[in-house]
């Protein structure tokens, strides 16, 4: 059993328990060091998976070869980002409550703190597309050229990740966002960060990644 399979049930746990799906909502899945692309069972719930139950697709063929499952319904959108981003190593999507209430609002989420702009990456919005279809993963795969964090309308979160861990930060702190801006705008007015603090939080973390790989030299 490779570790990428445990790591991705494990994490499936965590999306349950923090809420960011229901029933057998969302699909994750993660790049296998062999070039298998490990991936949610269809009608699975995110708590209730093993590693037996995970469905393992050739990522150029997208050929099942291993599991007695079908995968995800939404196969097509995880390999197609796969495909054109060879640095990504998990897709995680959820329905997350709040964040897909703020985004089907037609609200934009803009950055209210540090996390947002250390932790999303490049984050993008695209209009509602039938859920499954070919025309989605087309649409979310070349959003993914240059996106990190896609945020879908009426339909939810999708995050990518250099690993499972980052994929499943990024859901949670999209989340967590939406929340803030809720209640900001219950109780007041929401107060954004400016595009110069922006660029002074990635200078930081510039500056602190360069630091970090110095000393690992």
């Amino acid at each position: 059993m490779s570790d990428v399979r445990a790591e991705l049930v494990r994490y499936g746990l965590k999306i349950a328990q923090t809420g960011l799906v229901a029933g057998a909502g969302g699909n994750i899945s993660a790049r296998g060091n062999d070039g298998i692309v490990w991936m949610k069972p269809s009608g699975f719930a995110m708590d209730e998976m093993t590693t037996d139950d995970l469905c393992g697709l050739e990522l150029g063929t997208g050929r099942q070869v291993a599991g007695k499952h079908r995968p995800t319904s939404e196969v097509n959108m995880h390999l197609a980002i796969y495909r054109v981003r060879p640095d990504v190593q998990a897709v995680f999507h959820t329905h997350s409550p709040w964040a897909s209430g703020v985004i089907s609002a037609g609200v934009e989420l803009k950055p209210m703190f540090a996390e947002f702009v250390n932790d999303l990456g490049r984050v993008g919005t695209v209009p509602y597309i039938t859920p499954t279809t070919h025309h989605l993963a087309e649409v979310i795969g070349e959003k993914a050229r240059t996106c990190d964090t896609i945020l879908m309308v009426n339909h939810g979160v999708l995050a990518v990740g250099a690993s499972v861990r980052q994929a499943f930060f990024r859901c949670a702190v999209v989340e967590d966002a939406a929340k803030s801006l809720v209640a900001a705008s219950v109780v007041g007015r929401p107060v954004f960060l400016t595009s110069e603090e922006v660029e002074e939080i990635l200078a930081l973390d510039a500056v602190q990644h360069r630091a970090k790989m110095q000393a690992q030299a």
